[in-house]
């Protein structure tokens, strides 16, 4: 109910911007029908910060904008109130009760994306000494028929 509650209020106050419900429904990324706009589906999952026991979770309506937070403010297993969120591509079968789904939009123009490929090479002075070879040792072994004495 209180989920509930949170969800008909963030609607009142984002009326004007596209909440992406018919986009992406049976894949994890694809175009908006309604905005046109490239999205990608990821699922995160609340988890307590001391025992690490998962928590259930929804998006904040006042504060930062889609922050995920806790129903219950205390951990129902330890007490904890520290909690820290995961990020997955895919949904895990276990996590599906826990687990709030977000479409969030990518930009293909974004500069981050445009010159991403970077190499970087380290090269560490060390003597030269310490890579010289070590003597050949060649042990010749014994012709059949010859007695070996060591």
């Amino acid at each position: 109910m209180k989920n509930f509650i949170f969800y008909l209020f963030s609607i009142i106050s984002n009326g004007s911007k596209c909440r992406h419900s018919n986009a992406l429904l049976n894949s994890n990324e694809g175009y908006c029908p309604d905005c046109g706009k490239y999205l990608k589906k990821y699922y995160y999952v609340l988890r307590c910060g001391c025992c690490n026991h998962k928590r259930e979770a929804a998006r904040a309506v006042f504060g930062k904008n889609g922050e995920i937070i806790p129903v219950s403010k205390f951990c129902p297993v330890c007490g904890g109130e520290e909690f820290h969120v995961e990020k997955y591509e895919t949904l895990n079968l276990v996590d599906i009760n826990y687990a709030i789904e977000v479409k969030e939009e990518f930009s293909f123009e974004d500069a981050y994306f445009e010159n991403s490929s970077e190499t970087k090479v380290w090269v560490e002075n060390v003597e030269e000494e310490n890579f010289k070879t070590p003597p050949l040792l060649i042990q010749s072994r014994p012709i059949a028929g010859q007695i070996c004495s060591i």
